[in-house]
């Protein structure tokens, strides 16, 4: 049977041994030098790129004044201050739209600012982003004709829903990071990184990261104009960043160089436990928020907070960060818990159906997959990631809606544009967007079989027919009883967080103690394992393992690929080991 691949011929090369990756950190500890051989793999090399990425300061951010039109944003903002206008914030429902939305609300409650609202619209009937009726509607509400109306984490395509809030009478701040085109958004002041002529220098924030970057540079500008009294008055940023941690990873933008930066510091304050809804949340979902990790937020808080969205009420979420008591706090967490099992039921039964008419349609032999159908729109962008997942291609999931009107979401797979692809269905599509990975767009249903045609044929333009097949690589050859000693997993936590760009590490034991199997689950599909680590034990569990029981309880070297864990529970943390593969040599 062959070997588990690795990327490392294990923990005594020679380049563990080089100068280069002897680092001792900010208290004198001497980095493991397996950690300096897993940086140097990855492309951080030298004693500058490893302080860096290990021990980040704020204070290394860029200035938010790199950012275009950011000067006009602020001064837009200071005017309304002054004058006491009121300012809209218009958020998007899923994660990254709603933690934007409560970072700038929180920030303006700060500033002491008192006619702020926040819209968060309905996914099922209001659709993405802004639009004419909801505008509308909320701008009889204010009295004012002077009013600031600033969108995050959408409106870089609202070109028409733009002109129209002006003619109601609003100052118009767009905060996005989705690919602009090449046509500019006619609001006063437009914040996106991806921008032509913007010159910050790293493109590839998320929508929150937005949001946070115009408080910074509001928070500077006022400053600079003495607006603040005193020290107190001075709203604490680094208190907003662990809104930043959640909407940045559950984006799945790259986390390196700025994004690492705000989100590490951001989970310090999640471990803080300022916020009571996302101290709830953790709470309710059996987090241990002390020491949370990258794949807490992305498997278990990320869809718990996505799901109200998914069901039409996003508002929800924002409610749950801005919560001022652990008693509203925890009903609210309670009741996100609660949709998020409705959503699972519902996404099952979808990506079920899914399946079952990519079969009738006859596109195995396609690049891509495009069905259509009487889907739910909320969950149509899991169904395509699901779809994603099992068969390696980019997904389209589009929904019937109103009158001759099909509106979807779509996943891609590494190394295929989204975005690219359906710029080369523009033909055919009503409205688009989104970027490499996640998309959206809308198109008339008489135009399905084009838009398909055009759709498989972009995305063969990248793959030239190959589907994407995901492999699982040791970065390095460690024995679970070596890592499990020490302060070496203290170390291997300064390498979170772990996501795009930053993989999870997977380590590989030649020579794994396996003393007991047992399956576990419903359906008796995972692995429960007990490994010996010298006179103590290390439990252990391998998702979707279940049929390999027998094999795995023979006789032979049993040689494993694993990631360390925690596992929290009653209160009470415990490294535990996450097995992915195991390959039974010498049988």
């Amino acid at each position: 049977m062959p070997r588990i691949q690795t990327n490392s011929a294990g923990p005594d090369t020679s380049a563990k041994r080089t100068d280069e990756n002897l680092f001792r950190l900010a208290d004198g500890t001497l980095l493991a030098p397996f950690i300096g051989s897993i940086l140097h793999q990855r492309g951080i090399i030298g004693q500058g790129a490893m302080r860096s990425f290990l021990e980040p300061k704020l204070q290394d951010l860029p200035s938010p004044f790199l950012m275009k039109d950011m000067q006009q944003a602020v001064k837009i903002i200071e005017r309304a201050i002054s004058e006491n206008q009121e300012i809209l914030i218009w958020g998007d429902y899923d994660v990254d739209g709603t933690t934007a939305t409560a970072l700038l609300f929180t920030f303006f409650q700060a500033l002491g600012h008192k006619s702020i609202r926040f819209h968060i619209p309905n996914r099922l009937t209001e659709g993405y982003g802004l639009n004419r009726k909801s505008l509308l509607e909320l701008s009889k509400v204010t009295k004012s004709k002077n009013r600031v109306l600033i969108t995050v984490d959408n409106g870089i395509s609202a070109f028409d829903e733009v002109l129209f809030a002006q003619e109601l009478g609003y100052i118009t701040i767009v905060t996005d990071h989705h690919t602009p085109s090449q046509a500019r958004v006619s609001a006063d002041a437009v914040l996106n990184v991806k921008q032509q002529d913007c010159n910050f220098p790293d493109k590839d924030l998320s929508g929150v990261g937005m949001a946070f970057y115009l408080a910074m540079g509001i928070r500077s500008h006022l400053g600079q104009r003495n607006f603040f009294k005193d020290s107190k008055g001075i709203p604490n940023l680094k208190s907003l960043l662990d809104l930043v941690a959640i909407g940045t990873i559950a984006d799945m933008v790259p986390l390196l160089g700025i994004n690492r930066l705000l989100v590490k510091a951001g989970m310090e304050t999640i471990a803080q436990g300022t916020n009571h809804g996302l101290t709830a949340l953790c709470r309710q979902t059996n987090i241990d928020s002390n020491r949370i990790r990258s794949e807490d937020i992305s498997f278990q808080l990320a869809p718990k907070i996505n799901a109200v969205g998914r069901l039409g009420n996003a508002k929800k979420a924002v409610e749950l960060f801005l919560s001022n008591t652990r008693k509203e706090a925890t009903v609210l967490a309670n009741e996100l818990v609660e949709d998020n099992k409705r959503r699972r039921h519902i996404s099952l039964k979808e990506y079920q159906k899914a399946q079952k008419q990519r079969i009738k349609s006859g596109q195995e032999d396609d690049s891509s997959i495009v069905v259509a159908g009487g889907y739910h729109v909320g969950v149509a962008g899991i169904v395509a990631a699901n779809l994603t997942e099992e068969f390696g291609k980019p997904t389209v999931i589009l929904c019937e809606c109103e009158g001759d009107l099909l509106k979807g979401s779509a996943r891609s797979v590494p190394g295929v544009n989204l975005y690219q692809a359906l710029e080369e269905c523009s033909e055919v599509l009503l409205t688009y967007g989104g970027h490499e990975m996640a998309g959206g767009m809308a198109l008339e249903a008489k135009k399905l079989p084009v838009f398909k045609k055009l759709f498989d044929d972009a995305v063969f333009k990248q793959t030239q027919g190959q589907s994407y097949k995901k492999s699982i690589e040791a970065d390095c050859d460690l024995e679970i009883a070596e890592l499990f000693t020490g302060n070496m997993l203290d170390q291997l936590y300064l390498l979170e967080p772990f996501g795009e760009g930053n993989p999870q590490l997977n380590f590989r034991d030649l020579d794994a103690r396996i003393e007991r199997i047992s399956a576990i689950g419903d359906g008796k599909e995972h692995l429960r394992f007990s490994f010996i680590n010298g006179k103590s034990r290390i439990n252990g569990v391998g998702f979707g393992l279940g049929n390999k029981i027998k094999e795995y309880r023979g006789k032979g070297v049993k040689e494993i690929l694993y990631t360390p864990t925690i596992n929290f529970f009653k209160g009470r943390s415990k490294w535990e080991v996450r097995v992915s593969k195991v390959e039974v040599v010498g049988k």
